[in-house]
């Protein structure tokens, strides 16, 4: 019978512990074969079971958009579509925070997303201009 220790979201991925070397077997064989019908955008999706050291780590960057807040879906498809390797679908959001005068967003961005922030300067298009993200 698997065991296991704790279990939870951290940043967007479900974290469980496995109490012994069995139970990861386990988990790991039982994931192996799991399916889920996906969203709209995608047609099924597949789990995969990594070790803590395989977890990739994401930077932190903080981004500030004048003017009314766009709201975070707005903003995520807005940058994802018009930025060629922002993958805004791997980004954690850590921290937001509304006035009527804009909107701050610190957002937790994948290694390829930070590669391609840097490449343009890090002022990515957005709507009718860009912003600019400080990692």
């Amino acid at each position: 019978m698997p065991t296991f220790q704790e279990s939870g979201v951290r940043y967007s991925h479900f974290h469980l512990s496995c109490a012994t070397q069995e139970s990861f077997a386990w988990l790991k064989s039982t994931t192996a074969n799991m399916e889920i019908d996906g969203d709209g955008d995608e047609d099924t999706l597949h789990l995969q079971l990594v070790t803590p050291a395989e977890v990739p780590r994401l930077l932190h960057t903080e981004v500030y958009i004048s003017g009314p807040p766009p709201g975070i879906p707005k903003f995520t498809k807005l940058v994802k579509a018009q930025n060629k390797g922002l993958h805004t679908d791997r980004w954690v959001l850590r921290h937001q925070q509304s006035t009527d005068r804009g909107q701050l967003m610190v957002w937790g961005i994948d290694q390829e997303s930070a590669a391609a922030l840097q490449a343009v300067n890090y002022q990515p298009h957005f709507g009718l201009g860009h912003v600019t993200f400080h990692v």
